[in-house]
């Protein structure tokens, strides 16, 4: 864990200038090649079929950098990098960043609460060190799957966000149902200390609980369960891996929501789910994003 008021590390800035179509297929790229990717709309015609990309990186762009970029069918040309200390970036990110419109939600910064003041349910929400601020795929479709699911769960449903990241989800579920009581969690303790703050934040932090955990392993999540919904948004791999403990620590007539996949891979994620007792319900695509939602038809097996 950073020490309070510690620095933390600088992130690296890298521009490329590229077609249209090759800046559109870095932008869908999957999360774990930067932090952050932007384009630049041409501010002229002459060069409309070029766009500026930027990158945020954690660390500086090297062998593994140049060889994601050639997996996605881009020259490997040496970019223009440099280090940016980690304040600045935020402040950038969030002068920049416009309201994101899900459904009833609509995810905004500080800068922007007087655009989002009829929304029908804002979500106030800086960018910052972790993940999950509405502007990508698939926190955006967690976010219209969550408001599709059924208005009325039960009295007081339980509901728990595994990988929390900045804690929108939790947020939106604890509008969505106010009767709910949430626990988010995450194995990162920043992402713990900024949904706890969000939390606050939103006027939510009565009902929702951020805590530590490595997957559903803390013993916090098994106090806590059995759970109404569960929200997943981290990444296949990890998704299959959690399939039992998340089936057994969902209600019979729960709901699972999935995220963080992309399509090439939702069959997997999907038959590790069923092999422990989900169906489908609804799936969508985003681009190259899927997003699952799943729901119980019997009691999960237990595993030996």
């Amino acid at each position: 864990m950073r020490a309070e008021g510690a620095a933390a590390p600088p992130l690296w800035r890298v521009r490329l200038k590229l077609p249209a179509v090759a800046a559109q297929r870095l932008l869908d790229a999957p999360v774990e090649l930067a932090l952050s990717v932007t384009v630049e709309e041409p501010q002229d015609t002459e060069h409309a079929a070029d766009r500026v990309v930027e990158l945020l990186l954690a660390d500086p762009p090297d062998q593994r950098f140049a060889e994601a970029l050639a997996a996605l069918g881009l020259v490997a040309a040496v970019p223009d990098s440099a280090p940016v200390p980690p304040t600045d970036w935020l402040a950038e990110v969030a002068r920049q960043a416009r309201p994101v419109r899900a459904g009833r939600f609509v995810i905004h910064g500080s800068h922007a609460r007087a655009a989002a003041e009829q929304a029908p349910v804002a979500i106030e929400i800086d960018a910052g060190l972790a993940f999950g601020s509405g502007e990508h795929e698939t926190t955006r479709g967690c976010l219209l799957a969550i408001d599709r699911l059924p208005a009325v769960l039960a009295a007081r449903p339980r509901i728990l966000d595994v990988g929390c990241g900045s804690g929108v989800l939790a947020i939106a579920a604890a509008k969505r149902w106010p009767t709910a009581r949430l626990l988010a969690v995450d194995n990162d303790p920043v992402a713990v200390a900024v949904a706890a703050a969000n939390f606050a934040l939103n006027g939510v932090a009565t009902r929702c609980r951020a805590a530590l955990s490595d997957g559903l392993r803390a013993s916090v999540v098994r106090r806590a369960a059995p759970f109404d919904v569960i929200l997943a948004n981290i990444l296949a791999d990890p998704l299959v891996a959690m399939a039992a403990p998340i089936a057994r620590s969902l209600k019979v007539g729960g709901h699972v929501i999935l995220a963080g996949l992309l399509v090439r891979q939702a069959a997997a994620v999907l038959a590790a789910y069923t092999a422990h007792g989900l169906r489908l319900a609804e799936r969508d695509e985003f681009g190259e994003w899927s997003i699952l939602v799943l729901t119980t038809v019997r009691r999960a097996r237990r595993s030996r």
